[in-house]
C-alpha cells in the first residue's frame, strides 16, 4: 500500500508541474516531488522518513543561511589583502558547511541506516536530472 501511494505521488506530481502555464514550477511543488522521490529512492520507512525530513529540512535551512551570509559579505576585491581575506572567508565557509554536513549525518544515523544515507547524494543528483529533463520537455 505504501509503495502504491509513493508511486501515485511520483506519477501525479510531475503532471501538476507540467500542467502549469506560467514559468518555472513553484518551489513547494518541487519540494514535494523531491521529498517523495528521495523517500522512495532511499526506501525510508515512515519512522525513518519522519526523522530524516525533520533533520534534513533543518540542515537545508542552516546551509542556506551560511551561503547567504557569505554572499552578503562578498565584494569584489580591489587589493591583494582583500583578495586574501576573501579566500580565507571562503575556506571558513567550506569548513562550516563540512561541519554542518557531519552533524547532519551524525543526527540522521541515529534512526536511519548508513546504507540508506549513503544514497542521499545520488538520489538528489537523479532528482535534479529528472526535473531538468521534465522542464526541457515542457519548453519544447
Amino acid at each position: 500500500m505504501k509503495n502504491l501511494i509513493t508511486f501515485l505521488v511520483l506519477a501525479i506530481v510531475p503532471g501538476f508541474i507540467l500542467a502549469q502555464d506560467d514559468g518555472l514550477p513553484e518551489s513547494d511543488q518541487i519540494r514535494a516531488q523531491r521529498g517523495a522521490y528521495i523517500t522512495q529512492r532511499l526506501k525510508l520507512s515512515s519512522q525513518e522518513a519522519a526523522h530524516f525530513w525533520t533533520v534534513f529540512n533543518e540542515y537545508e535551512e542552516r546551509k542556506a543561511a551560511l551561503n547567504a551570509e557569505f554572499r552578503r559579505s562578498f565584494s569584489r576585491p580591489s587589493t591583494e589583502a582583500q583578495a586574501e581575506q576573501l579566500i580565507q572567508r571562503r575556506f571558513q565557509q567550506e569548513e562550516d558547511l563540512l561541519n554542518l554536513k557531519r552533524e547532519f549525518y551524525q543526527r540522521l544515523k541515529e534512526k536511519v541506516p548508513a546504507m540508506k544515507l549513503a544514497l542521499i547524494s545520488q538520489a538528489e543528483r537523479e532528482f535534479r536530472r529528472d526535473l531538468l529533463r521534465q522542464l526541457r520537455q515542457r519548453r519544447q
